[in-house]
């Protein structure tokens, strides 16, 4: 479709007459006109202010379908890259991570996922780079024009998915890194923008309490679809909670007293193991679930007690074991089968669960609990485990 044409229907979708859509940009409607059909072309200055005044992208302006980016590409593009980052030392997996997604971006102009997950790689590096972070390690602290650099190629390619991409998903996953990322760079006021532009769940106003409603439920595939929507509810209010109490465990671990951090812990864990109890939510809490435990194990650490970190070891190794064991017998089923049963995120989970994928996990795990453990004690926890 020609540039007439696309300015014609994207018009045409805001109600907007060429009148309407010339006051706009200040010009007459002969100009527009024009535009529709292909007798002249809009100046160069006037393509960001007609796409805006359009509310599209430049690329969908143009005729790019950015909603049709390769999301299967992406997704294999975000998993190499946290395999990079989750390989040895934690702060030059991080970097590892970023660069090799930085890469992505640049032979992937038009993917907004791989630039999402670049925005979120580095949001996850700021942690190393902030010397008032508990885990700063002085990445880049010999060249503080790199790390500005790239805080800039950070924000214009955020801006680009926040702008254009038209992907919810997308924009609120570039706000909340944004906001870690001003965050650990000190500007907390830029920072706080980019909190308020996430959704909130205080009004308790959400979509997904309604969307069960609006299916019909008059046929077998109506009330199948019914059925999935409350299961996906189900999933996403779970994550949301596990994440809040992963993230208590995080900051705990730091700063809290040892029967503080149990406490949290404890009831955490008590939480997911119930919602766990319902095998289709399995796979949004096993996650959670091992790195809230991968906290308390480090506050025994950090409070001198190999044995007691050790005994909590276990237990999660454990828990651990069953469930690549479910996940083994989920993946003996048809996929598509899985997807329906479980959905898409599940599916992948478990997909790529196997016990050679956990234990590379579990190493790295181990390499963190060692950087944040005195050497005597952390040797007194491996000859335990």
């Amino acid at each position: 479709m020609s540039l007439g044409n696309n300015i014609k229907k994207y018009r045409h979708d805001l109600g907007y007459t060429q009148e309407e859509l010339a006051g706009i940009l200040c010009i007459t409607s002969q100009a527009v006109s024009k535009w529709e059909s292909g007798s002249g072309l809009p100046d160069v200055t006037q393509i960001v202010p007609l796409a805006q005044a359009l509310n599209v992208s430049t690329d969908a302006l143009f005729g790019f379908n950015t909603e049709i980016y390769d999301v299967n590409f992406a997704e294999e593009v975000e998993q190499k890259a946290n395999t990079l980052r989750d390989s040895g030392e934690q702060s030059q997996g991080a970097l590892n991570a970023v660069q090799y997604l930085d890469q992505q971006c640049e032979e992937n102009i038009f993917n907004y996922g791989i630039m999402t997950s670049f925005v979120q790689a580095v949001g996850h590096m700021s942690r190393y780079v902030n010397p008032n972070n508990s885990y700063y390690s002085g990445l880049m602290e010999n060249d503080g024009k790199e790390w500005k650099q790239l805080i800039r190629r950070t924000e214009n390619r955020a801006m680009q998915v926040i702008r254009y991409s038209g992907d919810k998903a997308l924009v609120d996953k570039c706000h909340f890194s944004l906001a870690w990322l001003c965050w650990h760079s000190g500007e907390w006021e830029k920072g706080m923008q980019h909190v308020e532009a996430l959704p909130s769940i205080s009004n308790n106003m959400l979509k997904e309490t309604l969307l069960p409603y609006f299916i019909s439920i008059d046929t077998e595939e109506g009330r199948e679809n019914w059925k999935g929507q409350i299961c996906d509810n189900y999933q996403n209010f779970i994550r949301a909670l596990n994440k809040q109490i992963l993230y208590t465990a995080e900051s705990m671990m730091w700063v809290s007293p040892l029967n503080e951090v149990e406490e949290k812990c404890f009831w955490g864990l008590s939480i997911m193991d119930k919602f766990m109890e319902n095998e289709k939510m399995k796979a949004h809490c096993q996650g959670y679930y091992r790195d809230t435990y991968k906290f308390l194990v480090a506050a025994y650490l950090r409070n001198d007690m190999p044995g007691k970190a050790a005994e909590e070891w276990k237990k999660l190794l454990g828990k651990i074991d069953e469930y690549v064991e479910f996940c083994s017998e989920i993946n003996k089923k048809e996929p598509k089968e899985v997807v329906r049963i479980y959905g898409n995120a599940a599916a992948r989970n478990m997909e790529i669960y196997t016990r050679e994928w956990i234990d590379s996990k579990l190493q790295f795990m181990l390499g963190q609990l060692r950087s944040w453990s005195k050497e005597d004690v952390f040797s007194e926890f491996e000859k335990l485990v």
